[in-house]
């Protein structure tokens, strides 16, 4: 059955709200809006924008596995980037429906399988220990700058083949940040953004190349499939363009969360000492909290009636994970961080078809990370407030302030 031969959807109109999820208030304490936007209704239309935001775990799930009626082919961002003007061509991983998208995501999954994570695993559990075993030698350290940042910008680079450089951290970094700032509105932050990475757009372009991928590496590997014809050769560099700009910032993000729960909470940070096998636990724990993530932007290819709210053909719906993350319909006590939480179900990396593909190399890094911490740490705790780095579409700290022993 077609779209077009589907019958007509009824359902009530959506609650107008006129609140903006990219403000700079919102941004730094965004869960009394999340709030609002659940208890207004199964789906809201955000005025100031022109679009649909959906909040509730249960609908949020259902949104994100129904991906015939809430397609990805729009954009993950708030704009849709099938019309005039788009800020970039499509990811061909994360703004593609099947058929494309399951070709495509096979190959990936077969790039990263698991004899590829084995060994990348040991690779990360080494520079895990060495770096901190440096930064116990200085006692005080930043969480953000001197860990996560640190650790996530060698290893991940070095998995992906790219050469190494003096700029390749800082470059990496601020091409993460300006892709979740244009997934937002077109503000005064996303512009600032442009401005600043539009100096290192050549380097940027550099490394998508095939000569600048070291062998071995994920790079190289995507070059290979599309050699062998399982990818079009013009869609390789795009999918090093998509590990390149969202394959840092969000592993970061959720190492710092991690961070800075365990270090505003001594008794977890002794179970995990006890028990180092709670690494996982603390990880999506942090995910479920802090979701790097916020909004995946989603079009809707009918009418589509979200519990008891329509929401009309042709309107971009913005997802968001962070409210379902909290929503007390799923979850008790949704805003404690609990280490024995059973965190099944949580959207931080999205659900359904479109899940994180990079997902497994997200929880590796995080892992790896705290058991070398659990292991030579004794006790972890903020020697003064963390700072948020702001962005459309990122949520993240600037500075998390540490002293370990």
């Amino acid at each position: 059955m077609t779209t077009d031969t589907l019958p007509a959807m009824t359902g009530r109109p959506a609650p107008v709200l006129t609140l903006d999820p990219y403000a700079d208030e919102i941004l730094l304490d965004p869960f009394p809006a999340y709030a609002e936007i659940r208890e207004a209704g199964a789906a809201v239309f955000l005025e100031r924008h022109g679009v649909y935001a959906i909040g509730r775990h249960r609908d949020v799930q259902a949104a994100l596995k129904n991906w015939r009626d809430f397609s990805s082919t729009g954009g993950s961002g708030i704009a849709d980037i099938r019309k005039p003007g788009a800020w970039r061509a499509p990811s061909p991983i994360v703004e593609v429906d099947p058929p494309d998208h399951t070709r495509v995501r096979a190959v990936m999954q077969r790039v990263i399988s698991p004899s590829v994570m084995r060994r990348w695993r040991e690779e990360f559990e080494r520079e895990a220990a060495r770096l901190v075993d440096e930064l116990l030698a200085q006692t005080r350290f930043d969480g953000v700058h001197d860990l996560s940042e640190a650790f996530v910008s060698t290893v991940f680079p070095n998995a992906l083949g790219l050469p190494d450089s003096p700029e390749r951290r800082d470059n990496l970094f601020l091409i993460g940040e300006w892709n979740f700032d244009a997934q937002g509105p077109r503000n005064a932050r996303l512009e600032a953004t442009t401005r600043r990475v539009a100096a290192i757009e050549g380097w940027h372009q550099e490394m998508m190349k095939r000569e600048n991928q070291l062998p071995g590496g994920f790079g190289a590997s995507i070059f290979e499939a599309a050699d062998a014809g399982e990818i079009e050769a013009e869609v390789a560099p795009l999918l090093i363009r998509s590990f390149l700009r969202g394959g840092l910032d969000t592993s970061s993000s959720t190492i710092s969360a991690a961070l800075y729960y365990l270090a505003r909470d001594p008794a977890a940070y002794t179970a995990l000492r006890a028990d180092p096998n709670k690494t996982r636990n603390v990880i999506e724990e942090a995910m479920r909290l802090e979701t790097p993530i916020p909004y995946v932007g989603r079009l809707t290819m009918r009418d589509v009636v979200v519990d008891d709210v329509l929401v009309p053909a042709d309107s971009k719906v913005i997802v968001m994970l962070p409210a379902a993350n909290r929503d007390p319909a799923a979850w008790t006590d949704p805003d404690t961080f609990d280490i024995n939480r059973t965190t099944q179900g949580h959207v931080a990396l999205g659900y359904g078809i479109h899940m994180c593909v990079g997902q497994a190399i997200a929880r590796l890094e995080g892992e790896v990370v705290l058991k070398a911490l659990a292991a030579r740490v004794e006790t972890l705790e903020l020697t003064e407030e963390p700072t948020r780095k702001l962005n459309n579409n990122l949520r993240s700290f600037a500075s998390l302030p540490l002293r370990a022993q």
